[in-house]
């Protein structure tokens, strides 16, 4: 901790110390250790020199991102993009990640982990906090679940049926990662059921919506 830090909700803490212990256990399409690699990987991608030297409309998969040599090179490509360049990212850019040899449950899993991991890395730096060790991985074998519960609605990826909210239907191929991302966010957005803040809802959305602008989010 840092002699800036700001003062922390012990509930948030624990919060994402337990999302960080999830993302160690085995889950649906990769392992514990792979999944620590993705944490690893989305980490590295701020400095990454490739990533800096992207530059156009959209992106191309070419070059070596910056890496530890523990995901498959396609699996850093997604992470990287996802981490830095999520406004740009393509119907052809997804396409080429899945022709690559990544099964789109597997990308699904992995946007969830490199999203919370990032959930969690950025409100340790915004808080002055020091970046969260990670903990060791759990052994054990991916359990390939996926749910059938879905149908192709025109995304990029099959969708969780009606009656969701679309943010919820675009991780509903895999429920566990569903799961781990709502599991880290809520206690950021009013969805625990325990959440204490000092803003009102009405601040909370404003502010939400200031960031995604920023951030070119297209939801």
């Amino acid at each position: 901790m840092t002699a800036t830090a700001l003062p922390v909700d012990p509930a948030t803490s624990a919060a994402h110390a337990a999302a960080l212990e999830a993302i160690a256990e085995p889950g649906a399409w990769w392992s514990g250790a792979d999944r620590l690699a993705i944490v690893r990987a989305a980490r590295t991608a701020p400095t990454c020199a490739l990533c800096a030297e992207r530059d156009g409309p959209t992106l191309t998969i070419q070059g070596e991102h910056d890496n530890d040599g523990e995901l498959p090179p396609i699996a850093v490509e997604a992470v990287h993009a996802i981490r830095n360049d999520s406004g740009r990212l393509t119907r052809r850019w997804f396409d080429d990640v899945i022709d690559m040899g990544m099964p789109p449950e597997a990308y699904v899993e992995l946007v969830a982990v490199t999203a919370s991991s990032v959930i969690v890395d950025t409100f340790a730096q915004g808080m002055g906090l020091d970046m969260p060790e990670l903990p060791e991985p759990v052994g054990g074998a991916p359990t390939l679940e996926r749910s059938d519960d879905v149908e192709d609605a025109g995304a990029w990826l099959p969708l969780a049926r009606e009656g969701r909210a679309n943010i919820l239907r675009s991780l509903g191929l895999v429920p566990s990662a569903l799961k781990l991302f709502f599991g880290t966010f809520g206690r950021s957005y009013y969805i625990a059921p325990d959440s204490q803040f000092t803003l009102d809802r009405a601040q909370v959305e404003l502010v939400a919506a200031r960031v995604s602008a920023v951030n070119e989010c297209f939801y």
